[in-house]
């Protein structure tokens, strides 16, 4: 069985959190995401979002496919206010400036699959194999 102890300055990743920060940011704050994420050849969004990913540069995508599969999301194609807050704890050349507790959400999906299973008559195992890969590397 995999033990993993969580570090006391790691914060619970959920949907929730993410949306509780995303209310909390200020203009300039969103406009800085889309100046480290956005390519140059667009210009910074006025409406709210989703926006289209199209937009994101290499980096702001890889880091939009990596949190939708995680969080269960069925596309990538659109960054809604929860990516946009997960994008809000990168600055160019900083460490993130929160560091969410992978270990548990991983716990926390394999336990909602098997509560599932009698229902659904199906383990995703490679959902659960994707992220035990992607919080150990």
């Amino acid at each position: 069985m995999l033990q993993v102890q969580p570090s006391p300055h790691e914060t619970p990743l959920s949907i929730g959190g993410l949306l509780d920060l995303y209310t909390k940011l200020d203009l300039p704050r969103i406009t800085q995401i889309f100046q480290t994420f956005i390519i140059e050849e667009c210009h910074t969004p006025t409406e709210s979002p989703p926006y289209g990913a199209t937009i994101f540069s290499e980096r702001g995508k890889q880091i939009i496919t990596m949190l939708s599969c995680i969080l269960g999301y069925t596309t990538d194609e659109h960054v809604d206010e929860v990516v946009l807050a997960f994008l809000s704890i990168f600055s160019p050349g900083k460490l993130p400036a929160v560091i969410y507790n992978y270990a548990q959400l991983i716990a926390d999906r394999m336990h909602e699959q098997f509560i599932g299973l009698p229902t659904e008559r199906v383990f995703k195992y490679s959902f659960v194999l994707f992220h035990m890969f992607l919080y150990h590397q």
